[in-house]
């Protein structure tokens, strides 16, 4: 599936997405509308290999993911005297028929899982209806956070426009957080 995919390992390209492996898993899913989907992307995302993505409905529907950095096989000392750039890239776009919107906010979270070391959020502007369905990439790269870090928190969030049954909403594909060791 093209959503549900934490990539914890260095890359050359860091743009390319990672290959996703099941629908939800790993994540926490607020079903908003008619709740999200799964589906095959309508205009196929270049050098990924996973062509599906999580739609949106009529109202906000939200996807939320905890990485526990030290699980993924980090360590203390590389996070706390190193730390490694963390990247965080997100697709979004819409159908060409219905206009969407889409949000993200990626926290990076202390052992306590509520202290935030370090902050990225983006509201962008809406796809408007009758659209190319192109997908468009959010990118952040998290640097020089200090030390303490040990969790990153993913929240993506979208919806159409047009308040439509169905789902018509934002379509979010190869969602990826990085941790680039050098």
């Amino acid at each position: 599936m093209g959503i549900g995919i934490v990539c914890l390992s260095p890359r050359e390209t860091p743009d390319v997405p990672c290959v996703p492996t099941d629908a939800f898993l790993h994540w926490e899913v607020e079903h908003g509308g008619g709740g999200g989907n799964v589906e095959e992307n309508r205009c196929p995302l270049e050098g990924a290999e996973a062509q599906t993505c999580f739609v949106s409905s009529f109202q906000w529907c939200t996807k939320l993911q905890l990485v526990d950095l030290l699980k993924e096989g980090l360590w203390v000392d590389l996070l706390d005297t190193y730390q490694p750039e963390i990247y965080i890239f997100d697709w979004w776009g819409g159908r060409n028929d219905c206009g969407c919107v889409y949000s993200i906010h990626v926290r990076l979270l202390a052992a306590d899982k509520k202290s935030v070391l370090a902050d990225f959020e983006a509201h962008l502007d809406p796809i408007e209806q009758w659209n190319d369905t192109r997908y468009h990439q959010v990118s952040h790269v998290f640097q020089r956070y200090g030390p303490g870090v040990r969790y990153v928190h993913f929240l993506h969030r979208g919806k159409d426009t047009q308040y439509w049954k169905g789902h018509y909403g934002a379509r979010i594909t190869n969602s990826t957080v990085m941790v680039k060791i050098s």
